[in-house]
C-alpha cells in the first residue's frame, strides 16, 4: 500500500513578517544617518578647535618676530560681518599690519561677532594671553585661552 504524499503549500512570507522587517531595516538605516550626521557635527566642533589653535599661534609667532613692539599688539577684537582691510603681507613685520593680517585671517576663520584678544598676562608681566572666544554650531560659546612668551 503506498503512503499518501503530504502536500504543503508555500506561498511566501506574510504580510506581518514583511512589515516588521522593514521597520527593522528602517530603524537600521535611520541610526546610521544620525551617526552619520554626529560626525559630521562632531567634525565641524573639531575643525573650529583647530582654526583657533592656528590662528593664536600665528599672532604668537608675529608678535615673537616683532619683539620690539609688544605693547602695539595689545587689542581687543570682534570678528565683523565683512572682510577687514587694511593687511598687506609684504612689508614684513610691524604691528598694525600684523594685526590687520590676523583681523582678516579672524573673519576668514571663524564666525561672525566672534572675540579675540591679546593681553599681558596679569600675573607676570613677561607673558602674554591670547584669548578667542566663538560660538558654535549649537550657538553654544566657546572659548580658549593661550599663556605665552614672546
Amino acid at each position: 500500500m503506498k503512503t499518501p504524499k503530504l502536500h504543503t503549500i508555500e506561498n511566501g512570507f506574510s504580510l506581518i513578517e514583511v512589515l516588521v522587517t522593514l521597520l527593522i531595516l528602517a530603524i537600521g538605516l535611520l541610526s546610521i544617518a544620525a551617526m552619520q550626521l554626529r560626525g559630521l557635527q562632531y567634525n565641524q566642533d573639531a575643525y573650529m578647535r583647530s582654526q583657533v589653535n592656528m590662528l593664536a599661534y600665528d599672532i604668537a609667532d608675529r608678535m615673537r618676530l616683532n619683539r620690539s613692539n609688544l605693547a602695539a599688539y595689545v587689542s581687543n577684537y570682534t570678528v565683523p560681518v565683512t572682510t577687514p582691510t587694511g593687511c598687506t603681507e609684504a612689508t614684513g613685520s610691524n604691528a598694525a599690519n600684523d594685526l590687520a593680517c590676523w583681523h582678516v585671517q579672524l573673519h576668514n576663520g571663524l564666525p561672525p561677532n566672534s572675540t579675540a584678544a591679546i593681553a599681558v598676562n596679569a600675573g607676570n608681566p613677561n607673558m602674554y594671553d591670547i584669548t578667542i572666544n566663538w560660538s558654535d554650531r549649537e550657538n553654544t560659546p566657546r572659548s580658549v585661552q593661550y599663556t605665552f612668551q614672546p
